[in-house]
């Protein structure tokens, strides 16, 4: 029985690359996505397995095992005391003419951000804007003829101006930016144009193998990646239960929470997902509740 939920937050500083596996397809290695609405995901058991690599690496292999559960070989004795959730995207970077560029997000991806802060125990009291929509204060608009729009990749919206201050405000609790520079590049679009952006607005890379006695590349050795963007903010839901293993330092669930943000405090830090050996992966961490 869980007694506590935390919500992790993740600001890829470098692109991401939580593959899917390899497809028969345009690009070989896809990023994960979720599968009735195409939004890119980080899978809880990638992310699980990630917190629990860089908490061995610096803490103790007895704690994470009471935390995390034992390795595969010894799964069966207990579980652990954290159950990781997938992680949802809340911002997604686009091209702006004005400003560089934007944090995109939706109505939908909004309704679900302030459910998952209710089940952390967060008090989520913004209201979810009727898109589009940029804050009164924002350097992405653009006025003309009395109207304010936006130009957001090959798409011109029209927008309203609002207070979105409120909602800023919860963001920044899981986003290393502050409310201000949040409003100035923040917009809601419609579902359907942040679907759009989504799918399409990842970087596809190619990548190539050395043969390093011929100095060429060897045949059949080009293929694609996916990666979702620098910039993007991901955020998961964590729920903690008091620990199945005894241990003097961690006797309940309190106690887990608490040692799980002494450490996200502590890395700040975060490589999840695949070409780690070429920067990718790096977030920055937070963690409310």
């Amino acid at each position: 029985m869980f007694e506590k939920s935390l919500l992790l937050g993740m600001y890829a500083v470098s692109p991401l690359h939580p593959g899917s596996g390899s497809e028969i397809s345009v690009i070989d290695l896809p990023v994960q996505r979720e599968k009735h609405t195409g939004f890119p995901v980080v899978w809880g058991q990638s992310l699980k397995g990630a917190l629990r690599h860089a908490y061995e690496a610096r803490r103790d292999k007895e704690k994470a095992t009471v935390i995390f559960g034992p390795d595969k070989d010894n799964a069966s004795e207990h579980a652990g005391a954290v159950s990781v959730g997938d992680a949802k995207v809340l911002l997604f970077p686009v091209r702006s003419a004005k400003g560089v560029f934007a944090y995109a997000t939706s109505p939908l991806v909004l309704k679900r951000f302030k459910d998952d802060l209710t089940l952390a125990g967060v008090e989520a009291d913004f209201q979810i804007p009727s898109a589009p929509v940029v804050h009164r204060d924002s350097v992405l608009k653009m006025a003309k003829n009395g109207e304010h729009h936006v130009v957001l990749e090959d798409l011109r919206l029209r927008v309203r101006l609002e207070d979105l201050s409120g909602m800023a405000e919860m963001m920044a609790r899981i986003v290393p930016l502050s409310k201000e520079e949040l409003l100035e590049r923040l917009v809601v679009v419609p579902d359907d144009v942040f679907s759009a952006f989504v799918r399409v607005g990842t970087e596809v890379i190619a990548r190539i193998r050395i043969n390093p006695e011929t100095g060429t590349v060897d045949e059949g050795a080009l293929w694609y990646e996916e990666f979702i963007p620098r910039d993007t903010v991901m955020y998961a839901v964590m729920a903690v239960s008091k620990p199945r293993k005894e241990h003097p330092e961690l006797k309940n669930a309190d106690g887990v929470a608490k040692e799980l943000r002494e450490f996200v405090g502590e890395v700040s830090y975060l490589q999840i997902g695949g070409d780690e050996t070429v920067g990718k992966g790096f977030v920055r961490l937070s963690l409310e509740g």
